[in-house]
Formats: C-alpha cells, sequence, structure tokens
C-alpha cells in the first residue's frame, strides 16, 4: 500500500506539471513557474502542494528504511519554503512579497535536493547520490547562466521523482537473499 501511494503520488504530480508547464512553456524567463503562477494562482498552488507531497511521501518512505529521522526536520523547512513560495507573489514591484516568495523558492528546492542526496547516502545507493549532486549542480550552474526556466526548475524535480521511485521500489538485498536461502 506505502509502495502504491509512492508510485500515485508521483505520477499525479508529474502529469500535472506537465500540464501546469503548457501555460508557459519550457525555455525563456516567462516561462518559469512562478511567473506562470502570477496568471494561474490556483493552478501554481496545486502544482506546488502536489509537488511537496509526492516528494514528501517519497523520502519518508525512504528514510523508514534507516535509523534516522533528521528528515522530519527538513521536511518542515521544505514545506514552510513551499508555502513562501506559494503564498507571497513573485512580483518584482511588490519587493517584500517577492524577496519571501524567492526565499521560499530556494529553501524548498535546496533543502528538498539535500534532503534527496542525504537519503541516498544514509542508504548508500552512492551512484543515485552521484547523479542527484550532478543535476542538483547542473541545475544551480544553468539558472546562473540562465535565470528562470521551467525546464530548468522540472528538470530537478523529475530526476528526484525518478530517483525516489526506483529506490522505493527495488527489492531489498534482505529480501533477495532469504528468497535464495528457502
Amino acid at each position: 500500500m506505502k509502495k502504491a501511494i509512492c508510485v500515485i503520488s508521483i505520477l499525479c504530480s508529474a502529469l500535472f506539471s506537465i500540464y501546469y508547464m503548457h501555460f508557459g512553456g519550457l525555455f525563456g524567463n516567462d516561462s518559469a513557474l512562478s511567473t506562470v503562477g502570477l496568471e494561474h494562482p490556483i493552478l501554481f498552488s496545486i502544482w506546488g502542494v502536489l509537488t511537496l507531497f509526492a516528494l514528501s511521501v517519497n523520502i519518508i518512505y525512504g528514510f523508514i528504511k534507516t535509523k534516522y529521522k533528521l528528515c522530519c526536520l527538513l521536511l518542515i523547512i521544505s514545506a514552510i519554503g513551499m508555502l513562501l513560495t506559494l503564498t507571497c507573489d513573485f512580483d518584482y514591484d511588490i519587493k517584500a512579497q517577492y524577496f519571501a516568495h524567492c526565499i521560499g523558492s530556494i529553501a524548498f528546492s535546496s533543502v528538498t535536493g539535500i534532503t534527496v542526496f542525504l537519503l541516498f547516502l544514509l542508504r548508500k545507493k552512492y551512484i543515485r547520490a552521484t547523479v542527484c549532486a550532478i543535476v542538483l549542480i547542473a541545475d544551480l550552474v544553468l539558472l546562473l547562466i540562465f535565470k528562470e526556466t521551467a525546464l530548468i526548475e522540472i528538470v530537478p524535480i523529475f530526476t528526484g521523482y525518478t530517483l525516489l521511485l526506483s529506490l522505493n521500489l527495488e527489492k531489498e538485498m534482505t529480501e533477495i537473499e532469504a528468497n535464495r536461502q528457502a
């Protein structure tokens, strides 16, 4: 049942993300998810809640198999970041809201990315941790060069979805060993 929730949450969030992105395209500053959210605030909120939920459910499920509980604190910080992102307009004319939105967006994306990276390290999934780190670093570099675009914003999220699903759906080595011995 838990694995089904992991899969369904990611599928719903990914499909909605693709739908939401069609309002602004993939490239250019006008395509940024937050910019599109100025014209479609309800859809932006739905996108944010679905994204936060899908990532959180899969991160929590992944952390269940570790003895570490630090994911709870990190996910609370991430959720506060998403809350700021969704409730504060990405409008430079309203500077306080603009800065709160940006701080929230950075908090959500960086803390969630770090949490996913730590999950892979703690679970000794070094290839996934490396892929996660490369995508996060490349995304930061591209963000600094090209500014915000929907493509630059969505690639780390979809990478997280893919890596988390692959982790949460794989059979544990202990189960395989037990089946071999039986």
